[in-house]
C-alpha cells in the first residue's frame, strides 16, 4: 500500500462511515473512497445450540478439529475457529485439510483410539488477473511471493479444473 501511496488505518475498532470519513475508535480520518469488508461471524444458528464459541462467533476447536468440551464432535471449515498462526486463512484448501483430519480423528474415537491427526496451517493461492497471475504462498516456516506472471494465470485455470472435476 505505501508504495502506491495509499494510507491505511490499522489497530483502531471501526464505529461509523459517513459521505467523507470513518470515525474509528483511535479517531477520524478523511476517505475518497472506502472499501469495507467485514470480519467473519459464526452463524446465527449456533446462537441455538451448546457449541462453545470464540469471540468472533466461530466453534471453538482444537488442533484435531475437535470441538472443546464435547463428546465425537467436530468441525472443519469456515464455521470453525482453530489454534495456529494469526494469518490462518479460511479458503477452501484449508476446509480439506481440517476436513480429513476431522474424518480421521473422528473414526479413531469411535474406534476407541484417541485424536491424534492434525492438519498443516498453510496458505496457497493465485492472485488471478485474468492474462496473468501471483503465486502466494505462506505456511510456519515461509512466506512466498511470487511476481506477476501469465503462466500462473494458465495454472490457476488447470488447478481449477483438476481439482472441480471430482465432482463433475
Amino acid at each position: 500500500m505505501q508504495r502506491r501511496d495509499i494510507e491505511t488505518h490499522l489497530g483502531h475498532k471501526m464505529k461509523q462511515f459517513t459521505e467523507q470519513s470513518v470515525i474509528t475508535e483511535g479517531g477520524e480520518f478523511n476517505a475518497d473512497l472506502i472499501i469495507f469488508m467485514p470480519g467473519m461471524t459464526g452463524n446465527s444458528w449456533f446462537d441455538n445450540t451448546e457449541l462453545p464459541r470464540s469471540p468472533g462467533g466461530m466453534i471453538r476447536a482444537d488442533e484435531h478439529c475437535k470441538v472443546e468440551s464435547m463428546d465425537k464432535v467436530y468441525v472443519a471449515g469456515d464455521s470453525g475457529s482453530f489454534p495456529g498462526p494469526d494469518w490462518l486463512p479460511k479458503q477452501a484448501h484449508m476446509a480439506d485439510l481440517q476436513a480429513e483430519a476431522a474424518v480421521k480423528n473422528m473414526l479413531a474415537e469411535f474406534n476407541g483410539q484417541a485424536a491424534s491427526h492434525t492438519f498443516k496451517a498453510e496458505l496457497l493461492c493465485i492472485v488471478d488477473s485474468q492474462n496473468s497471475g501471483m503465486l502466494v504462498a505462506r505456511t510456519t516456516k515461509r512466506n512466498i511471493v511470487m511476481p506477476r506472471m501469465r503462466i500462473f494465470h494458465w495454472l490457476k485455470r488447470f488447478f481449477e479444473w483438476w481439482y472441480l472435476r471430482q465432482y463433475k
